[in-house]
């Protein structure tokens, strides 16, 4: 594959994301479709098509033959080994960190016309929209008791990320390894960053870090599983805050 076809895979995803979460899901709201199903099945439609996409490029290019352990070894999920675990921490905390010391700047951004989310995104993903914690609801639907819900968004949650691993890390890196030698972290954060994220535009600064430390940590470690735990954990947060709407705790308003 070319350099420019990574160019295109990516840039593509986050083409059609964008286009689906600013035009396409207020469209089907304005139909009648839930907020929610409208966002979401924009946002992660593109992303789900990485998995067989990347099955297809390791199949019909590389002449791969698709089985368990063929698919193990060539998108490096291997087992995090001994002291890459601290490492794998350390990029969690960076990612974590790094994205609250920046939110203001996202917040900054976010005020800008060109750079402003859709009015339709309720916090946390809207930075100028507060929510109260734990939350009410969740774009538009009840959380008090709905396990269903927790328990569908999680595990498409999962899914969309491990896909994007899948993709980006599992199967992109190494080849990008071939162009860039022990820079193609930062070719493939980037282009994460600014092409797959475009649609999170007003955070075009503060993504940097925690999309760095994702392709970092899988080629330090030759690890997809170690890049996965760094892009899941992070997100996790939001199932916890979820989790707590569900329970039914006492929301506190936003100060």
């Amino acid at each position: 594959m070319s350099l420019w076809s990574h160019v295109f895979i990516f840039v593509a995803t986050g083409l059609l994301i964008y286009l689906g979460v600013f035009y396409g899901a207020p469209k089907l709201m304005d139909k009648g479709i839930p907020p929610l199903h409208a966002f979401f099945g924009f946002l992660w439609a593109p992303v789900m098509l990485l998995f067989p996409l990347a099955l297809y490029l390791f199949f019909s290019v590389e002449g791969g033959v698709i089985t368990f352990d063929s698919v193990v070894e060539r998108f490096r999920f291997n087992p995090i080994q001994g002291k890459d675990w601290l490492w794998v921490f350390a990029a969690v905390l960076v990612t974590v960190l790094s994205d609250q010391l920046l939110e203001p700047v996202g917040k900054y951004f976010a005020k800008k016309k060109v750079l402003a989310p859709p009015v339709y995104l309720p916090a946390p993903f809207n930075p100028l929209k507060k929510m109260s914690i734990p939350p009410r609801e969740f774009f538009g639907v009840a959380l008090k008791g709905n396990w269903k819900l927790l328990f569908i968004f999680i595990l498409l949650h999962l899914l969309a990320m491990f896909t994007e691993e899948f993709m980006w890390r599992g199967y992109l890196l190494p080849l990008q390894e071939n162009f860039f030698g022990g820079w193609a972290w930062v070719f493939n954060g980037l282009l994460w960053a600014w092409a797959v994220h475009a649609v999170m535009k007003w955070h075009f600064i503060g993504m940097i870090p925690g999309m760095l430390m994702a392709p970092l940590i899988a080629q330090y470690t030759q690890s997809t599983w170690s890049s996965f735990i760094v892009h899941a954990v992070p997100n996790s947060v939001l199932w916890i805050l979820l989790l707590l709407g569900v329970l039914g705790m006492q929301s506190k308003a936003p100060d």
